[in-house]
């Protein structure tokens, strides 16, 4: 009969155990989802800035394209300013500032017929720089520059 009574006095001993152990494998599991869960909304939210980023980024390009289409805006004797929307405002918007920078002599190429003249020719170097926005105010800065060959 002692032998019955041990497995009954180590039962009394373990109660309590099994429960204790399921409650830190519980309270470590929920550690876990929740840092799963803030990783993955950290994620969300850096695609998200890049995709805005992203946008802006082609509004501003937008912009210079834009710019080169309208006539007038290449002007040695003002900056000019122009702001362009895109789909409603709802894709963006590009602020472009077009600014003279100098005259040059033209370039010139090794085939004859391609030569301009100096003489009557010369370039007029011009700076492009657009501001592109998106809905979720994310910006992004592009400069290019332009060379325009006009007569003197």
């Amino acid at each position: 009969m002692t032998l019955s009574m041990k497995p009954i006095s180590n039962r009394r001993h373990q109660q309590g155990v099994a429960l204790v152990t399921a409650l830190v494998m519980l309270l470590i599991l929920t550690v876990l989802g929740i840092s799963a869960m803030s990783t993955t909304s950290l994620q969300e939210k850096m695609s998200g800035n890049i995709q805005e980023q992203t946008r802006a980024f082609e509004a501003a390009e937008s912009g210079v394209n834009s710019i080169l289409a309208d006539t007038g805006v290449l002007n040695p004797n003002a900056t000019v300013t122009k702001t362009y929307t895109y789909d409603s405002g709802k894709s963006g918007s590009a602020s472009v500032d077009s600014t003279f920078r100098e005259y040059t002599p033209p370039s010139r190429t090794r085939t004859a017929s391609q030569i301009y003249s100096a003489i009557n020719l010369q370039s007029a170097h011009f700076d492009l720089k657009s501001t592109g926005t998106t809905s979720t105010s994310a910006q992004s800065l592009h400069h290019q520059g332009i060379e325009q060959i006009v007569t003197k």
